[in-house]
């Protein structure tokens, strides 16, 4: 019950919040609103389901140092608010061992839900791609989120995030989530812009 009161204040915060927006049309994006293919990244590889949801930021920060913060696990309380505590990584399995690559995992505790992340695709500078494996708190199945990052021909980065996933079909808050997903995205995006420069598209 305590999750579900969580995410409906989570809904609200969504609606009520204000987000001082830059212009889309001024930095387009190479890829289509519904793409499932970025570069070597192809969603369908990982899964099928259609993407839920997806936000834009334009920094004056170059790629290189937008993806240092982004892939920074252990810290993504800095700027996610739902999260809020030093995320445990693990490199034990990353196909470069030691280092955040393809197989490292996340655990998060992410709005009062238990988080198990991992890596599927990773290329710095350019992209990355995780899954929320099952668990008990697993609100959704077949998920892949997915980070891309652009330049935008001035030195600046074009950053898009896109959630792919299904409800599970007997769970409230996987179906709220498509609602609630977007407002707690574009909230992670405009505090990055505030740290590094730029605004929410």
């Amino acid at each position: 019950m305590k999750k579900i009161i969580t995410l409906l204040c989570m809904i609200g915060l969504s609606a009520c919040t204000s987000i001082e927006r830059g212009n889309s049309a001024d930095w387009p994006s190479q890829y289509a609103e519904k793409a499932r293919d970025f570069g070597e990244l192809y969603v369908d590889q990982f899964t099928s389901a259609p993407q839920r949801a997806h936000v834009k930021a334009h920094f004056v920060a170059a790629p290189e140092q937008v993806f240092a913060r982004i892939g920074d696990h252990r810290n993504l309380r800095d700027w996610i608010n739902e999260i809020d505590h030093l995320v445990e990584v693990d490199h034990s399995q990353s196909i470069t061992p030691g280092r955040s690559n393809v197989g490292t995992t996340r655990v998060c505790d992410f709005a009062g839900m238990k988080l198990t992340e991992r890596m599927q695709f990773w290329e710095p500078g350019v992209s990355y791609a995780y899954t929320i494996l099952d668990g008990e708190d697993a609100v959704a199945t077949q998920h892949l989120g997915v980070f891309t990052i652009e330049e935008d021909g001035g030195g600046g980065s074009i950053l898009s995030w896109r959630q792919y996933f299904e409800p599970k079909p007997w769970s409230l808050k996987g179906h709220m989530m498509p609602f609630i997903m977007p407002g707690i995205m574009e909230r992670a995006l405009d505090n990055l812009t505030e740290d590094l420069g730029g605004s929410v598209l």
